[in-house]
């Protein structure tokens, strides 16, 4: 499964950023408004190439991550992609990758797309991981979605699906996921991976 989901959002994040232009690259992300989209794009072709060469101390922290931007920081965009490309062949290759690694990459597939104005992430891309995620984080809680309920906890929310996708993942504040839809008390602290955003989000 997180195979596929990591393969499936490389291609798909070389195809939205291959040819971009000095502005659109240079544009910050708002999901990640330390970074840029090149910055970000750094940091997918040196998380990948520190998995496969066992550069994982630290990961997946803040200074973790800022290595990766300040190594390629005058890396062209489309030999980032290259770099990317090729360390992801040997990814390709394993049996099996970790959970963190696909959820990274499609993760950021969202952070791009809003920051170069595209359409929002496919349906079919999120949703299979949300319904695996969602009675795996939320242990007392039904979770009930446009596409159906997730989970048989006494506590209900009901919630686009989209929006606990992205706040499992910290790109929603802690404001946002109170004001849904729940039944009883609202157990926020399990929801995100990373810290929730200080700030709304809305993308």
């Amino acid at each position: 499964m997180f195979e596929e989901i990591y393969r499936e959002a490389r291609q798909r994040i070389v195809g939205l950023t291959m040819g971009l232009s000095a502005e659109e690259l240079g544009r910050v992300v708002p999901a990640c408004p330390e970074w840029t989209v090149h910055q970000l794009m750094a940091h997918l072709a040196g998380g990948a190439s520190d998995f496969v060469n066992g550069r994982m101390e630290g990961a997946p922290s803040g200074e973790w991550t800022a290595r990766h931007v300040a190594e390629r920081a005058g890396v062209p965009a489309d030999d980032l992609l290259e770099q990317w490309n090729e360390t992801s062949t040997r990814i390709d290759a394993m049996e099996r990758i970790p959970f963190p690694l696909a959820m990274d990459a499609i993760t950021h597939e969202a952070d791009l797309r809003a920051a170069l104005g595209r359409e929002r992430l496919p349906d079919a891309v999120w949703q299979p991981t949300l319904v695996w995620m969602a009675p795996r984080r939320l242990t007392d809680v039904t979770v009930k979605t446009g596409f159906g309920a997730l989970g048989d906890g006494p506590i209900t929310l009901e919630v686009d699906g989209y929006e606990l996708w992205r706040a499992f993942f910290g790109r929603r504040s802690r404001r946002q996921m109170e004001s849904w839809n729940w039944s009883g008390p609202a157990p926020i602290e399990q929801i995100p991976f990373f810290p929730s955003r200080a700030t709304d989000l809305v993308e």
